[in-house]
């Protein structure tokens, strides 16, 4: 029929993050993507428009402002967080490698973008690296006191930045993706990875999957089930979450797989 959209299957999702988030968006725009649990009992909700609308801002600001792209390394020091998925999609739109820091780890001195929610690895800055202050609080509306001078408040520029990212540059296929401590991925590898893992952990199409990684678990609690045109619940400290409370919550949102 004119105008109807048929959803394509899962194994038709494109194999970058640019087309896996085209294709969430003709999935099921409405449907929920991302759904965040925070300290506080706070619960986040992304769908697959407004992940994308989040993902096309964030992305415009690392090229309007600092002129991302293929070969840019981007540390993301940032812990199991809706925002953190949207700095991972975002850098990966842009052509970017992302460099996951683990929470109050070292971050590597050969980066160009330091992305981190602490004012101490902020100020720490390698030089010449540009950072960008990042608040955790659910629907932070700015970084608040401690931002260090010459940071970039995210809260407040990603607002200004444009809902749509039509990138400048396309990324090669053996342009780096992920530096994960050593391990590289490239653009190209990225998506057969997220697939391959989600073969390995017996993901099924659009499963609904518990995870609590951070930046350090992108390919296996965000790529992988997004790829397969799944979602993602994310709990801020899963390890430690009652098993009682996270049975009930396991059936409050419908969680289809075990986590990764």
């Amino acid at each position: 029929m004119p105008g109807l959209s048929i959803p394509s299957p899962p194994d038709a999702v494109p194999g970058d993050v640019t087309g896996v988030l085209r294709a969430l968006l003709d999935d099921d725009p409405g449907g929920p993507r991302l759904t965040w649990y925070g300290p506080g009992g706070e619960r986040v909700e992304l769908s697959s428009r407004v992940l994308d609308n989040w993902v096309a801002k964030t992305a415009n600001l690392l090229t309007v402002e600092f002129d991302a792209g293929p070969a840019t390394r981007v540390a993301i020091a940032l812990p199991a967080h809706w925002r953190t998925a949207t700095w991972l999609l975002a850098t990966w739109s842009t052509g970017a490698c992302a460099v996951p820091v683990p929470v109050g780890g070292p971050v590597p001195p050969d980066v160009d973008v330091l992305v981190a929610c602490d004012p101490r690895v902020l100020g720490e800055a390698p030089e010449g690296a540009l950072p960008i202050g990042v608040a955790l609080g659910a629907l932070a509306t700015s970084f608040g006191p401690g931002l260090p001078d010459g940071a970039v408040d995210a809260a407040v520029d990603v607002r200004s930045h444009g809902d749509v990212f039509l990138p400048f540059v396309t990324p090669g296929t053996d342009d780096p993706a992920l530096d994960d401590d050593g391990n590289l991925l490239t653009h190209g590898d990225l998506i057969p990875a997220a697939r391959r893992a989600a073969d390995e952990t017996g993901l099924p199409p659009r499963a609904r999957l518990l995870a609590g990684g951070g930046p350090g678990a992108a390919v296996t609690e965000l790529l992988a089930p997004l790829a397969r045109l799944g979602s993602v619940v994310l709990i801020h400290d899963l390890d430690r979450a009652d098993p009682s409370a996270l049975a009930r919550l396991r059936a409050q949102e419908n969680v289809t797989a075990p986590p990764a």
